[in-house]
């Protein structure tokens, strides 16, 4: 059996991704986590083969997007994931993948993809759906977010969502005068001069969804 546990803070979502677990026989359903903060402690309780978690799930106490990811990479080595996400942000996923990540799928397809991800992980294989494929293939080599770091483009995304620089820097690990500084040097690379100006583009990019 291979044992799975689900974190997304969209209860219907979760609930479809459950449910298409549930299908498969030989997968075995721990639980489900709304945040970081319902997450960790599961797995301090329980030997999970993957998980199964959406990339941007903001408010947890271990905070969310890559921090939260490479954080579980080095707590829970043994662990496999699979990350599911509504952004369509070339650049972005292509950074999920530099950390590591084997399986990322899109939202808007098709759930029967998530069973097929978690057995590729498990026998430390990777799934990437056509569409996500088709994405990853128009990041050009010039696009804008290119000019960005892995650190600048996670600290813009948490900006944009509006969480503090204090707790920025906590999830982080960093000081306030490193998220205020590399905060300031990204905006300036991409011509961005105020908050709602970041906003703006964070949400266009794919970033952040409009929800945040």
């Amino acid at each position: 059996m291979i044992t799975v546990i689900v974190a997304d803070d969209h209860p219907v979502v979760r609930a479809g991704i459950v449910g298409e677990i549930q299908k498969d026989a030989e997968l075995q359903l721990l639980g489900e986590a709304a945040s970081s903060t319902e997450l960790f402690p599961m797995l301090e309780k329980h030997q999970c083969n993957v998980i199964v978690t959406d990339y941007a799930m903001p408010g947890g106490k271990f905070g969310d997007g890559l921090p939260m990811l490479q954080m579980l990479q080095r707590r829970y080595p043994q662990v496999q994931l699979v990350v599911m996400t509504m952004l369509d942000n070339p650049a972005l996923i292509h950074t999920i993948q530099k950390a590591g990540i084997r399986a990322v799928i899109n939202k808007a397809d098709r759930l029967a993809h998530v069973n097929p991800a978690i057995h590729a992980v498990h026998r430390n294989g990777s799934y990437i759906p056509a569409s996500v494929k088709a994405l990853l293939a128009t990041m050009g080599s010039t696009t804008r977010e290119h000019l960005l770091s892995k650190r600048e483009t996670e600290v813009l995304r948490m900006c944009a969502t509006g969480l503090p620089v204090v707790e920025i820097a906590r999830i982080c690990n960093r000081s306030s005068k490193t998220i205020s500084t590399q905060k300031v040097v990204a905006m300036r690379k991409l011509g961005l001069v105020s908050d709602y100006d970041l906003y703006q583009y964070a949400v266009s990019t794919g970033l952040i969804s409009p929800a945040n």
